[in-house]
């Protein structure tokens, strides 16, 4: 079938495509709105700026695709083979990608927003200034994973999504948008969040050992039981954030505004806190061994049974600080 036959018998409202061979075939602009796709062979096809909603793609192969500007709102992708596939710009909102396979996809500037990726695999995609505001990419089991190793996320927009359990490793996440994300026990291990914001987003229980959070926007976030060891999280805005019970050894947070932030029983040894603001922090039963608070202002921070006999406190602010001991200091 060519693309003029398909297109007459889609005039004539015949919709049903299932199985087909289109391999290679120039359907750019082509208005297919609600068409049966499913497991059609669209192997290296042309849809630039084509009218896909709801049209049924599963388990379709639209492998090195051109859906440059492409309309896919609400398109069902569910295991479609989309690897290497240009979607450059294109709208993918409430679309169903889960299981696809988007292994190397171009995703610059697509927007997909609110759709379900869950099990996808975007290894390698670039999803550079992407929005995947309220998109699932949830990981329900260890089985059931969304696959983001290596993926470029660079000011992507995901705030508020899912991405609990998901494998973020190494990922480029520098500028993002992830306020009221959902992060539970995923993997950030060695990711690029350098000047992401995180405004009330949830990662707890989560990896982010040896990751960048440099100038990050952190407010109200939280990290219970979080691994940050070697961190960097110098000059971070983490007023109000919760770091309660979290594993944060050797991180760096020089120059860092933590006012209001929870420590309590946090492992901080060997953590620079040089010229951070403190003031009003938690730090009951938090561990400071060797810990570097020089130039720091802990007014009024409360370190009530906190370890800190071998911590470096030099020019540190305490005024109505609540000292290990239980004493006020000043």
């Amino acid at each position: 079938m060519n693309a003029r036959e398909l297109l007459d018998a889609y005039a004539r409202g015949d919709m049903d495509f299932k199985g087909k061979t289109l391999v290679g075939i120039d359907l750019a602009g082509a208005d297919l709105i609600g068409a049966n796709m499913v497991q059609v062979d669209l192997e290296n096809a042309n849809l630039m700026l084509a009218f896909l909603t709801r049209v049924r793609f599963r388990q379709a192969n639209l492998s090195r695709a051109r859906l440059g500007g492409a309309n896919l709102n609400q398109a069902d992708l569910s295991a479609a083979m989309l690897c290497d596939a240009d979607l450059h710009g294109a709208s993918l909102q409430g679309a169903d990608l889960r299981s696809a396979n988007m292994t190397l996809a171009d995703l610059l500037d697509a927007n997909l927003t609110g759709a379900d990726l869950r099990n996808a695999d975007l290894s390698g995609a670039n999803l550079t200034g992407a929005c995947l505001r309220g998109a699932n990419l949830r990981q329900e089991n260890r089985k059931y994973s969304t696959i983001l190793r290596g993926a470029k996320l660079h000011r992507a927009d995901l705030r508020g999504t899912n991405l609990s359990g998901a494998d973020l490793a190494y990922v480029d996440l520098s500028g993002a948008n992830l306020s009221e994300a959902v992060l539970r026990d995923a993997n950030l291990k060695g990711a690029n969040l350098k000047g992401a914001l995180l405004r009330n987003a949830n990662l707890s229980d989560v990896d982010l050992s040896n990751s960048c959070l440099e100038s990050a926007d952190l407010t109200h976030c939280r990290f219970p039981r979080s691994n940050l060891s070697q961190a960097n999280l110098n000059g971070v805005s983490a007023k109000g954030a919760d770091f309660t019970g979290a594993v944060m050894a050797q991180a760096q947070l020089d120059d860092c505004l933590l006012a209001d932030a929870r420590f309590s029983r946090a492992d901080l040894a060997r953590v620079t806190f040089r010229r951070s603001i403190l003031t009003k922090a938690l730090l009951v039963e938090a561990y400071l061994g060797r810990a570097d608070l020089t130039d720091a202002d802990l007014t009024e921070a409360i370190l009530d049974r906190a370890e800190i006999s071998s911590t470096t406190l030099v020019n540190v602010t305490l005024t109505g600080a609540t000292m290990p001991d239980g004493s006020i200091y000043g």
